[in-house]
């Protein structure tokens, strides 16, 4: 959703009159290039295609998609406006612009883009989107909403659209409009596991954890190899204090990515089966890979206390933040420490 196909944009971007310019071989040569995944040979065509037709927007919008594929955003970032600036109306440029300056977290910049995509061009639903998730991203509810909804109308049959307003909705605490947009995206799509765990993510929300384990399951089922389904569903079962299915779920999604996050979840749901040490060796491994993970620290030094192990206990807690290491929860834990 946040990217247009070459061949569309290129489309939008057609010389007047369909005349031929001097420079549409090498176009042609370059978006081949760029297709088959060789930027950096696409890029010296469309430097050679601008040189040859300076007032072409299509040359310097290409050279941007190339730039952006080899990572080099500020280049990317210039080509894109030098396009716009041959010609403002290109809706679909600036919609690729506003995206990148999404993905940049430069939201402020994006939705000024974007308001000016939809404006230029009111039918095309990638920018309502992305312009939806800016307004998102800076806390506008109303603005967010409002470009999704339209986005569904324009096109009522992509899950994407759907997903992204549940988001919004959910981000916006109004939960019934995300759960009513959840199940729009699984009805839209019920072989989706992104529908599914999107769902159950809305269902978490509502206070409604068998619901959310039975869109996870689903998702799972889905795609067998759907970390974020996995680790889902085991917090479900976690909250409902299902503790084997929750270890069960957990280590499935650690194997599939054994981040800092889930290795921490499933050290708490071990914990919770009553097995400090190995739920120790679990909160210790979510720290070697994210010695920076607060959670993980905490918990570690809870299960090292349960264990009556009060010198690990100040140890683990001395890593903590000053002001984490001065709160009341730290002291009570120092305190209640027995060996």
């Amino acid at each position: 959703m946040l990217k247009q196909a070459i061949a569309c944009v290129l489309l939008c971007m057609a010389a007047p009159a369909l005349a031929a310019l001097p420079d549409d071989a090498l176009i042609d040569q370059g978006s081949q290039k760029l297709e088959a995944g060789d930027a950096k040979g696409a890029i010296d065509l469309f430097q050679h295609a601008q040189e040859k037709a300076p007032k072409d927007p299509r040359p310097y919008y290409l050279r941007g998609v190339a730039l952006q594929k080899l990572g080099d955003l500020k280049g990317a970032e210039r080509a894109f406006r030098a396009a716009l600036a041959i010609d403002p109306r290109l809706a679909k440029v600036r919609n690729e612009l506003g995206a990148m300056l999404n993905e940049q977290r430069r939201y402020p910049e994006a939705v000024k883009e974007l308001e000016r995509a939809v404006s230029d061009a009111p039918d095309l639903a990638e920018a309502w989107y992305n312009l939806g998730q800016a307004d998102r991203a800076l806390g506008r509810c109303d603005a967010s909403l409002a470009a999704l909804g339209h986005m569904t109308k324009l096109d009522p049959n992509d899950p994407d659209g759907w997903i992204e307003l549940s988001v919004a909705a959910r981000h916006c605490k109004r939960l019934p409009e995300a759960r009513a947009a959840a199940a729009q995206a699984v009805r839209v799509a019920p072989k989706s596991p992104q529908a599914r765990v999107n769902l159950g993510l809305v269902l978490t929300d509502l206070k409604k954890p068998a619901d959310a384990a039975a869109a996870f399951t689903v998702a799972t089922r889905l795609d067998p190899n759907y970390g974020t389904a996995w680790w889902s569903l085991g917090l479900a079962e976690l909250d409902q204090k299902h503790t084997d299915q929750a270890i069960a779920a957990l280590t499935r999604a650690r194997a599939i990515s054994p981040t800092a996050p889930r290795t921490d979840d499933l050290g708490r749901a071990v914990r919770d089966k009553g097995d400090f040490a190995q739920a120790a060796s679990l909160f210790r491994a979510a720290l070697a890979k994210d010695p920076r993970y607060l959670p993980a620290r905490w918990h570690l030094a809870q299960a090292l206390a349960a264990q009556g192990k009060c010198a690990e206990v100040k140890r683990e807690l001395a890593l903590l933040p000053p002001a984490d290491q001065k709160s009341a929860d730290a002291d009570k834990l120092r305190r209640g420490c027995h060996r």
